[in-house]
């Protein structure tokens, strides 16, 4: 199974090279918390998860070939 998890944001300091989009291959169905957890992004940095353009929450199991996008809260200044 595979899935894409594009970031923005704050989030982009956790995939290499500052990418936003990272391919994860999953063996199983997980929740997009625990594919978080998987790619080492701690969840209280989520925002908001959109899925196909719908929001989702982080009990959301994505299907094969998904892709979802994280939102990091803004950062003031």
């Amino acid at each position: 199974m595979q899935i894409k998890v594009r970031v923005t944001g704050l989030l982009t300091e956790y995939f290499p090279a500052g990418k936003g989009i990272l391919p994860v291959s999953l063996e199983k169905p997980l929740t997009v918390k625990e594919i978080l957890q998987q790619i080492k992004v701690n969840h209280q940095l989520v925002m908001t998860v959109v899925v196909n353009g719908q929001r989702r929450d982080l009990s959301y199991v994505p299907g094969d070939g998904e892709e979802i996008v994280l939102i990091s809260p803004l950062a003031g200044g």
